[in-house]
């Protein structure tokens, strides 16, 4: 059985141990482990390359590293979202085996993206700035 979450974000931050001018080639490699997800994403956001490079460049490493240090805060309400989509698909005809969540750090413009039908991208670096509680709401709102 396939998970309901995907959990990307450490690898993600990786990218804290790099000098900082070697933060877009990171995030280049970073999102070859997703490109179907990630391609939806930047198409989402209508980002190209050059731009994503300029958003990366422009982050400030005392941000993620915060974010970094509270990640582990995010478990908790991994699993209240969980149990929200249960109580929400038993509402509607909703396949709980078909969704993915995806949760990644990406380019801090928004904390969830519905990629598809089934399919929704969750950025930490934007659910960070509004608090990890928000994430059972925000899914559930994806989906309605």
């Amino acid at each position: 059985m396939k998970r309901l979450f995907v959990d990307k974000s450490k690898d993600f931050f990786e990218i804290l141990s790099l000098e900082k001018r070697n933060w877009s080639s990171f995030y280049f490699e970073y999102i070859k482990n997703a490109p179907k997800a990630f391609d939806l994403y930047h198409s989402l956001l209508g980002v190209n390359d050059s731009q994503i490079r300029s958003i990366i460049s422009s982050m400030e490493r005392r941000y993620l590293d915060r974010c970094y240090q509270s990640i582990s805060d995010l478990k908790p309400y991994e699993y209240e979202a969980a149990r929200a989509l249960v109580k929400f698909s038993e509402k509607i005809v909703l396949d709980l085996s078909k969704i993915r969540v995806y949760i990644v750090g990406a380019l801090n413009l928004g904390e969830i993206f519905k990629l598809d039908e089934y399919k929704i991208f969750i950025d930490v670096l934007s659910l960070y700035k509004i608090g990890f509680s928000k994430l059972p709401f925000l899914i559930v709102k994806a989906l309605e």
